[in-house]
């Protein structure tokens, strides 16, 4: 099924941490059909002062029920640092399960579509680049509308294509860059 992960770090060295986050879910079994361009936004709903965010999001395809799919990505985070889940805190690494073709779920653990990408820029921005339109919503006038009130800015455009030599673990992933941005639709 085709699912869409928001991908997002405001610690260190963010574009290696997320660039790594997408290499683990490829090692895992994740198939990463494109990868949108890194935002840069400012935290959304924090008490304490925190650094900037980057964020992407990357469609993929997996082959298996999305509970395992967020077994995946919490196994990630945990390898790559992350404190406890849920937390506003700063994190080297957040991944969350947006979005998935032909699912719809409510559990303790999971709820898909995410409920809170609808108001979230930093979420809706990047993910426009890969659908115009899910469920009916049109992606870009929701994160228009949102970003006026919500700091984001583009950060940088096919940042996964590598320079020779280079030794970020996703330079063995041949992930095309999101050409034709938000010409489909989905779920519609």
């Amino acid at each position: 099924m085709r699912v869409y992960l928001s991908l997002g770090s405001n610690l260190g060295d963010r574009k290696r941490y997320i660039r790594e986050a997408i290499w683990r879910l490829h090692r895992s079994g994740a198939v990463v059909i494109r990868v949108s361009c890194l935002y840069e936004s400012e935290p959304v709903g924090v008490r304490e002062p925190q650094p900037a965010f980057l964020n992407a999001v990357a469609e993929i395809e997996w082959s298996q029920n999305l509970l395992s799919l967020l077994s995946v990505t919490e196994a990630v985070e945990r390898q790559m640092g992350r404190g406890e889940k849920g937390s506003l805190g700063q994190r080297v690494i957040d991944i969350d399960i947006l979005w998935a073709e032909g699912e719809r779920v409510t559990s303790p653990r999971l709820t898909v579509p995410h409920p809170k990408m609808w108001d979230r820029a930093f979420v809706l921005l990047p993910l426009s680049e890969l659908v115009c339109h899910l469920d009916g919503i049109n992606l870009r006038d929701r994160a228009k509308k949102l970003s006026v009130r919500q700091a984001i800015r583009i950060f940088e455009g096919e940042w996964w294509v590598e320079q020779e030599g280079s030794d970020l673990p996703c330079q063995s992933i041949n992930i095309p860059p999101a050409t034709g941005r938000g010409k489909q639709s989905a779920g519609n």
